[in-house]
C-alpha cells in the first residue's frame, strides 16, 4: 500500500496528522502538496522540542488523539499513521470519532495500524512487555517513556488488530466509504529489529539505518492480503 496516494486530489487541502512525532510525514506532505495547510498533534512534549527550522509553516500542537483542539469540519484529511496501537484501548473509538469530527464532509481519513498478520509475533515493540528484565537491562528508560512522563500515561502493549476489530472500532455512521488495503510481511519487522542498534548508537541517519528503511517502505508497498504485517483503512466521510 501507498498512504500518499490516498491523499484526496485537492490543489488546496488541508491536512492534519495526529501523532505526527517531529513531523517527517508531514514534510512529506509538504513536498507533494506544496500549497497544503498542514498542522500535527502529538502527545510527547519531547518529540515537539525537536521540531526545528525545517517544518515552517506548520501548526504543531501537544494533544491526545481523544481530544483534538479543533473545530468541526476543519480539514480535508486526517492522518493517523501507526498511532491508535499506542492508545488505551478505551480510548480507540473515542479518537476515531474525533478524527471524523474534525474532518469536512468528504473529507477522508487515512488510518494505519499493524495487521493481526502471519509475523505480528515479530513486533520488536512488545519487547518490553513479554521480557521486560531485559529491556530495562538493554535500554533502560527510553526516548518515549521520557516522553509520556508529563502526559501520566504508559507506553501500551503494540496491538496487531483484526480487520472485524477495525470495523468495530470505525463503525459505519458518518462514513460514505470505508476500504481495507493491506502491506508489508516480514522485511518491516526485521528491518525494525536491526534498527534498533542504529538508535541506540545515537545514528538514526546513518546510512544502514536509512536502507533498512527504504527495504521496509518497499515491503509496505506490497500486499500479502491477510497476511499482511499492517493494514490502512480509508474511510471518506460523509
Amino acid at each position: 500500500m501507498h498512504v500518499e496516494s490516498y491523499l484526496p486530489d485537492k490543489t488546496e487541502l488541508s491536512i492534519l496528522d495526529i501523532g505526527c512525532n517531529v513531523g517527517v510525514w508531514l514534510l512529506r506532505c509538504r513536498d507533494i502538496r506544496p500549497k497544503a495547510i498542514l498542522a500535527g498533534v502529538e502527545i510527547n512534549g519531547h518529540a515537539l522540542k525537536q521540531v526545528n527550522h525545517l517544518t515552517p509553516n506548520i501548526l504543531f500542537s501537544q494533544a491526545v488523539a481523544e481530544r483534538l483542539p479543533f473545530p468541526d469540519s476543519q480539514f480535508d484529511c486526517v492522518t493517523c499513521l501507526e498511532v491508535l496501537e499506542h492508545l488505551p484501548e478505551r480510548n480507540w473509538k473515542i479518537a476515531v470519532e474525533e478524527m471524523r469530527r474534525i474532518l469536512k464532509p468528504d473529507g477522508v481519513l487515512i488510518l494505519t495500524v499493524p495487521h493481526a498478520g502471519l509475523f505480528a509475533w515479530l513486533d520488536s515493540n512488545n519487547v518490553r512487555h513479554r521480557l521486560p528484565g531485559l529491556y530495562q537491562t538493554i535500554f533502560g528508560r527510553g526516548m518515549r517513556d521520557l516522553g509520556y512522563d508529563s502526559t501520566g500515561r504508559t507506553v501500551e502493549w503494540h496491538k496487531h488488530f483484526h480487520v472485524h476489530e477495525l470495523q468495530t472500532i470505525i463503525g459505519e455512521q458518518g462514513w460514505s466509504t470505508i476500504r481495507f488495503e493491506f502491506g508489508g510481511l516480514f522485511l518491516m519487522p526485521i528491518a525494525d529489529w536491526l534498527s534498533w542498534p542504529f538508535y541506540k548508537a545515537g545514528f538514526p541517519n546513518h546510512l544502514g539505518r536509512r536502507i533498512l528503511g527504504r527495504l521496509a517502505t518497499w515491503d509496505y508497498r506490497i500486499s500479502f492480503g491477510r497476511c499482511s504485517y499492517g493494514v490502512c483503512v480509508v474511510c471518506t466521510k460523509e
